[in-house]
């Protein structure tokens, strides 16, 4: 069973470093971060097909199931349209009103943050159920790589590690002001604080990572398009770096074989999108 979280943000960052074609900007939105990627949920090319083209199965199969979180932007409020799993060319709203979808994936569970608290999904079953006993409004929602437990981003940007299978929660109280949170592989955590910055958690409390922009205009974190043990993705503006628990970090330049491989990502999963998108209008 193959699981895909689509952290459209970081994806179209990836492409973008290769210079595709311009698409046009609306106010609607996917990924829990901000960004001012274009977005392919708003290509106007007049492609109206409710159905994922054949040639999509070159690069997700039939057992792949891709997680979709909705939303739209006002402003810099976010209206929550909902969680949708697209698998076997079809695609369905599985949470309404979802916020978040974890990065790890227990075999075929998939941890969902909502306005009342935590839901898992199984998408083998495609079965849905409330997960612990929280009821916080969670907009990031983290699986440890090596266990069951969760980091969660609240709505009030408090991050908090829940444990026994989601009934009890512990504030991590060096991630303060938290925009975003990531794990990396080998479960240490990130967050991003103030003037879009980010942050490792150490035993010594929270280390800012050096050698980033001082101002960059957006910054988001994603699952890396390259093996990143040790290390996290990171995106500042436009640019990519590969942040360390150290605190330090490097830019990172794609080769032309991983922009050929991301472009072709790109153009399958904006098939997925347009779906997604004919189908939430119907």
């Amino acid at each position: 069973m193959r699981v895909l979280l689509v952290c459209l943000a970081g994806l179209l960052v990836c492409l973008k470093t290769a210079e595709p074609h311009s698409l046009p900007q609306k106010d609607y939105d996917t990924d829990s971060s901000k960004h001012d990627i274009t977005d392919p949920l708003n290509d106007t090319s007049g492609n109206n097909s409710s159905s994922v083209p054949d040639n999509t199965t070159e690069i997700f199969d039939s057992k792949t199931t891709i997680l979709i979180l909705r939303y739209l932007t006002r402003g810099d409020k976010k209206e929550y349209k909902g969680i949708y799993a697209h698998k076997n060319g079809k695609v369905k709203k599985i949470l309404a009103g979802g916020r978040a979808v974890s990065d790890w994936f227990s075999k075929s569970r998939a941890y969902l943050g909502h306005k009342d608290g935590i839901y898992v999904y199984d998408t083998e079953t495609e079965k849905l159920e409330k997960y612990g006993n929280l009821s916080d409004s969670v907009i990031g929602i983290l699986k440890e790589n090596r266990t069951d437990d969760l980091y969660i981003l609240t709505e009030d940007h408090v991050v908090y590690k829940v444990i026994e299978e989601g009934t009890k929660k512990i504030k991590v109280n060096e991630a303060e002001h938290a925009e975003q949170i990531a794990l990396d592989w080998d479960d240490n955590l990130y967050y991003i604080g103030a003037n879009n910055q980010p942050y490792v958690v150490t035993s010594d409390g929270a280390k800012k990572i050096e050698g980033l922009p001082a101002n960059p205009t957006s910054a988001s974190f994603s699952r890396a398009p390259i093996t990143t043990e040790h290390r996290s993705w990171f995106m500042s503006g436009k640019q990519p770096y590969i942040i360390y628990p150290n605190a330090t970090s490097e830019p990172y330049v794609f080769n032309d074989q991983e922009k050929l491989e991301y472009e072709k990502r790109i153009r399958a999963l904006q098939l997925i999108f347009l779906q997604l998108r004919n189908q939430a209008e119907e």
